[in-house]
């Protein structure tokens, strides 16, 4: 028998049409650089995504080199690790689904970006507003040239590690490394505790920003940016925590589409809330002009900065928030010396075991 996986979420308002969504944005960094394609539709009040796979995926670079991209789970198609993007050139996503429909973006042209200057962060016991108790919050700041004689775009990003104690949580049982696999299970004496467990291992939690934050510098061309708020850092913990800060530039249009989709998401949640409508990007079905493809290539200059946040101005009288969501109850020792045992530190997206270049112990 074959599964396949579908991740279902709730939408606010009913929409019948498939939505093709396009995920791609190609840098000079010499990164994995991913195209994810997915294709949505409604059943009642949910919606469902479901990867676009066997699909044909490209890159063309000034109208004419073109660049293939290898497939792999998922929906998802991979640059060969080589590729990077170089200032003054312009590049298209060209794609073929496997019912031969054709789509293709319009050109976006590589544009440079400046280093940034300087870092720097001011504690806020109430930094973070939410609908019941507000959050404290390291405020980070950066300062910028912005190049004159040229118009310019922005978008910031941040990625956060900090330091895990916690790598498993059973709620309704116990965590068992024998008979393998090792994992929580569930058990009746223990249906109303939950129980955390140590790391066996150095563990690294990894957060990233959940605000889009793009700027214009259509009234303030060849000005220093000064002061620019980037990031809102939760105060997870007392501990000194690593910080890698993006810069990218962004064209006009790109600009223009985050700023929009910035507007819907975040005047009505968070990025991970469903927005109002489809947000249309800069990619068309190239037979079909009037087909709605949500999403857009985008193609930037990024400059990065790691920045250790040591946290000594946090207000000594404020608790943080705790690096895992709930407040932590080991599982007490019952004289056996193989329990509690302790978890590996699993390599995720959120989660790493190997010390991140950068952090001071």
């Amino acid at each position: 028998m074959f599964y396949a996986c579908v991740e279902p979420f709730s939408l606010g308002g009913q929409q019948e049409r498939r939505i093709l969504t396009v995920d791609a944005t190609i840098t000079d960094l010499a990164d994995e650089q991913i195209v994810k394609l997915t294709e949505s539709f409604s059943s009642g009040n949910v919606v469902y995504a479901l990867p676009v796979t066997k699909a044909k995926v490209e890159i063309v670079i000034n109208g004419n080199e073109r660049v293939l991209l290898t497939e792999r789970a998922g929906g998802e198609y991979v640059l060969p690790i080589s590729f990077h993007t170089r200032v003054g050139e312009k590049y298209k996503l060209v794609f073929q689904k496997e019912d031969g429909t054709s789509y293709e973006s319009t050109e976006e042209r590589q544009s440079v970006v400046s280093d940034i200057t300087r870092v720097y962060n001011e504690f806020k016991a109430d930094g973070i507003k939410t609908t019941s108790l507000d959050k404290p919050a390291h405020y980070v700041y950066i300062d910028t040239n912005d190049p004159a004689n040229e118009k310019n775009n922005y978008m910031w990003s941040w990625k956060l590690w900090e330091r895990q104690n916690v790598c498993m949580t059973c709620t309704g049982g116990r965590y068992f490394t024998s008979p393998a696999p090792a994992r929580c299970r569930l058990e009746p004496a223990f249906s109303e505790v939950t129980y955390d467990y140590y790391c066996a291992e150095s563990c690294w939690q990894i957060f990233y920003n959940e605000e889009l934050n793009v700027f214009s510098d259509v009234y303030s061309n060849g000005q220093p940016i000064v002061g620019r708020l980037v990031g809102k850092i939760p105060y997870y913990s007392s501990m000194g925590a690593l910080l890698e800060i993006k810069q990218q530039s962004i064209s006009s249009s790109a600009y223009q589409y985050m700023k929009l989709l910035a507007n819907q998401v975040q005047n009505n949640g968070s990025l991970v809330d469903t927005p109002p409508a489809a947000i249309i990007g800069n990619i068309r079905n190239v037979a079909k002009s009037d087909e709605a493809v949500a999403g857009f290539f985008m193609v930037t200059s990024v400059r990065t900065q790691k920045y250790w946040l040591d946290k000594q101005n946090a207000d000594v009288l404020v608790t943080p928030i705790g690096v895992v969501d709930h407040p932590v109850n080991f599982e007490p020792s019952a004289g056996d010396p193989r329990r509690p045992p302790a978890a590996p530190c699993e390599e995720s997206r959120v989660r790493t075991r190997f010390k991140p270049e950068g952090w001071i112990n």
